[in-house]
């Protein structure tokens, strides 16, 4: 059975994209079968998938598959009542087999409207509407049975907008980056108000469903965990600064985001420690992976020369360093596969 998971906050530059990708090549390099969907219109995903291929460097020329924006358009514009998964193309890694990608699309914006409209008239009579509400859910749900896929992680924008509403609601469960910092702190007490309200309104629209012959779906993603990430560490230690907001952090997902809200905990959630990882900051690794398209830990020594200023590679005592924070990295990615359903 096929788990849907989105990796969500309402605030940026918390390292979800880096974080849901280096998690599906994990997953793919572990042997199951992937599909990473770029449901933000930045597209930061999409580029990261396509940086091991010469694609980007070509900026006139169109990129493989069908968009995220271009599959679900036959619904917006009322042609069909459902996504028929053998209209949408995947693309495949080249370089991690069991990965594909419903790429993004700058033009998936316009989705608001469409996802905002059925938001507010799928509870009346509007079947146009109720289909509309339905249609992301039963998109990834018909690729996932028509493809066989084992996980379907889903990016999205830093927001609480329409689209980001209809990915999370179309989730089993979503996993919240943060740093140990006050806006993250923001972040999770809103956080827990928005989603009860998107459940609480679900359900109601849900159950205006029946009389039509359509059916609805679960929409009560569970909080699966926590990441905490970003951090940096000097002289073996975290410091103290970083210690004190993760802790403040802490507490507001066990009472706000969880207790308090009513948001279903994952089997593998934790009240007491809600963070099922924790990411110090990875220096020059991140930026030399998202030039060559890899995870953070599956970085090869060739690639070290994108790093040094003398345009040779590493070697020794210098390499040493960065296959022991690849190895690290990797440990804390696979805690978070770990969690999943």
């Amino acid at each position: 059975m096929t788990a849907i998971v989105t990796m969500y906050n309402n605030k940026g530059g918390v390292s979800k994209t880096t974080t849901v990708f280096n998690l599906a090549v994990f997953l793919a390099m572990s042997g199951k079968k992937v599909l990473l969907v770029d449901c933000d219109p930045q597209c930061n995903a999409t580029e990261l998938f396509f940086a091991s291929t010469d694609v980007l460097n070509e900026p006139d020329s169109e990129l493989p598959g069908t968009s995220i924006y271009e599959a679900l358009k036959p619904r917006f514009f009322g042609d069909t009542r459902s996504i028929d998964p053998a209209s949408v193309t995947l693309v495949r890694s080249n370089i991690y087999p069991n990965l594909e990608l419903l790429r993004g699309d700058l033009e998936f914006s316009m989705a608001e409207n469409y996802f905002g409209n059925a938001w507010n008239q799928a509870i009346t009579e509007n079947v146009n509407e109720k289909n509309t509400y339905v249609v992301f859910y039963r998109m990834l749900k018909s690729l996932a049975v028509e493809k066989g896929f084992d996980y379907v992680l889903c990016d999205v924008g830093p927001s609480t907008g329409a689209i980001t509403r209809a990915v999370v609601l179309s989730s089993d469960g979503f996993i919240m980056p943060l740093s140990p910092d006050r806006f993250c702190y923001q972040a999770v007490r809103v956080l827990g108000k928005v989603v009860k309200q998107w459940v609480e309104r679900h359900r109601e629209i849900s159950r205006t469903f029946e009389p039509f012959g359509i059916d609805s779906f679960p929409g009560r993603p569970m909080l699966l965990g926590c990441v905490i990430q970003n951090f940096k560490v000097h002289g073996g230690r975290v410091k103290e600064s970083y210690i004190k907001w993760q802790n403040l952090i802490a507490n507001k997902i066990s009472t706000e985001l969880v207790s308090e809200s009513g948001i279903q905990a994952g089997p593998g959630f934790s009240i007491e420690n809600p963070f099922v990882s924790t990411i110090r900051d990875v220096g020059p690794l991140a930026p030399v992976a998202q030039m060559f398209g890899r995870a953070i830990f599956d970085i090869q020594q060739e690639h070290t020369k994108e790093a040094s200023t003398t345009g040779k590679m590493y070697y020794g005592t210098i390499w040493e360093p960065w296959i022991e924070r690849m190895d690290e990295y990797r440990h804390e990615i696979s805690k978070i596969a770990s969690v999943l359903p």
